[in-house]
């Protein structure tokens, strides 16, 4: 994939205070994004695979993860540090939608082509969103010099609490479904 100069926060000079935090939530975005396309390789190539749940699955976590850091602690600070405060509503709003698909994939049923429909949706909701943010937000985040270093240092912070709250709850779930087979 080839990243331009307004996606790209090496674009922003490193130590510079706008660096941290974008190239935090850019590289979330990467990961996500990469989740994204192995769920469209599978819709694509394989009927009614259980990988593809399993993916689909590990698709959702990264979102949850990645809106409640933008909702908590980017959003707020965007908002605040921006004069557009549009480009911060329409991302909320592909959260929103994003939420909803994700509800709508808990319950359907992995072996059903609404299901694959679903993560196709969900796929095309992630790149749109990742694609506006790296576009349109993250650029005038960075001309805005919001302080980047407390803000990444925010979002390091939280990430890192998140994650042994989910690495715990997932490998409860695995000695769970150990136990039961």
């Amino acid at each position: 994939m080839s990243i331009n100069s307004t996606s790209d926060p090496s674009a922003a000079p490193r130590g510079s205070p706008c660096a941290d935090a974008l190239e935090m939530l850019w590289l979330g975005h990467e990961q996500t994004r990469a989740l994204a396309d192995e769920c469209r390789r599978f819709a694509r190539h394989m009927n009614c695979d259980p990988a593809m749940q399993d993916v689909a699955e590990a698709l959702c976590r990264a979102i949850h993860r990645m809106a409640a850091l933008e909702e908590e602690l980017f959003f707020p600070a965007a908002r605040a540090a921006l004069e557009a405060k549009q480009l911060v509503d329409l991302a909320e709003l592909e959260h929103a939608t994003a939420r909803q698909i994700i509800r709508q994939l808990q319950q359907a049923d992995p072996r059903e082509a609404r299901y694959e429909a679903l993560v196709l949706a969900l796929v095309d909701c992630v790149e749109r969103h990742a694609r506006h943010e790296q576009a349109q937000l993250f650029p005038r985040l960075r001309e805005s010099c919001l302080d980047m270093d407390a803000l990444g240092e925010q979002l390091n912070e939280r990430l890192s609490a998140h994650d042994d709250g989910v690495s715990s709850v997932e490998e409860r779930l695995r000695r769970e479904r150990a136990a039961a087979h």
